[in-house]
């Protein structure tokens, strides 16, 4: 259904397909399992959406999410919930698969997921399944430019991308000085499913001057319906 959101690999890193000169976006690492981000802190990251209890309020995503669990196919037929060992077993699956709500990208069809507010990346990761060689995901740079991942890049090139329904990982991407507006995610079959999107987001003091500016707006809009009252 159409939901609007307002909010281990070689070490070596592996980059994407960039269009600007200073582009540095790399993925870093691929956790196996990982789908509640529990390595999260460990690349100071945090969860911003994970389709269930937690959206960020700076970020929107607009795509094809799969509900837990009168959605979920049993059989499964178009879309696959990504493998993780604490999930639940379904028909056509040989391992365990995430019980909760993710993300699906049918073929053909995209999703987008905005930073709201003037508000940037500066890192990201996601918990992937099924890896395949027909998706493709693109992150939009600030300055205009973007980087482009397609196929087994996305994730590093290893497992390969034989769409095999037992791995399930978190992929970290680092961006260097890169900032990060948006990220679309695109497939050209059936189907790209992930779940718990999550990134670097601005320092506490940034948060403290977002969080005194929403206050003082507040402030007036009161002061105006008194002035006005």
């Amino acid at each position: 259904m159409k939901k609007l959101v307002l909010a281990a690999v070689s070490a070596i890193a592996f980059a994407g397909v960039a269009s600007s000169a200073n582009a540095a976006i790399v993925v870093s690492a691929a956790v196996a399992d990982d789908l509640h981000g529990a390595t999260l802190a460990a690349h100071n990251q945090i969860m911003l959406d994970n389709f269930d209890d937690i959206d960020s309020p700076l970020t929107s995503y607009v795509g094809n999410i799969i509900e837990y669990p009168d959605e979920f196919q049993d059989p499964i037929s178009t879309s696959a919930p990504p493998p993780y060992s604490g999930g639940i077993i379904i028909g056509g699956a040989a391992n365990p698969v995430d019980n909760t709500n993710y993300a699906s990208v049918q073929g053909g069809t995209s999703a987008t997921y905005t930073l709201l507010g003037g508000a940037t990346l500066r890192g990201f990761s996601f918990y992937m399944g099924s890896p395949d060689t027909y998706n493709k995901v693109t992150f939009f740079h600030e300055d205009g430019g973007s980087t482009v991942f397609e196929g087994a890049d996305i994730w590093g090139g290893d497992p390969p991308g034989t769409g095999d329904r037992t791995q399930g990982f978190r992929v970290y991407y680092s961006f260097g000085t890169t900032k990060v507006t948006s990220i679309r995610f695109e497939s050209s079959a059936d189907a790209f499913e992930y779940d718990g999107l999550a990134g670097i987001v601005p320092e506490p003091a940034t948060w403290a001057l977002m969080i005194g500016g929403f206050g003082m707006a507040g402030a007036m809009i009161r002061r105006r319906k008194a002035a006005l009252a």
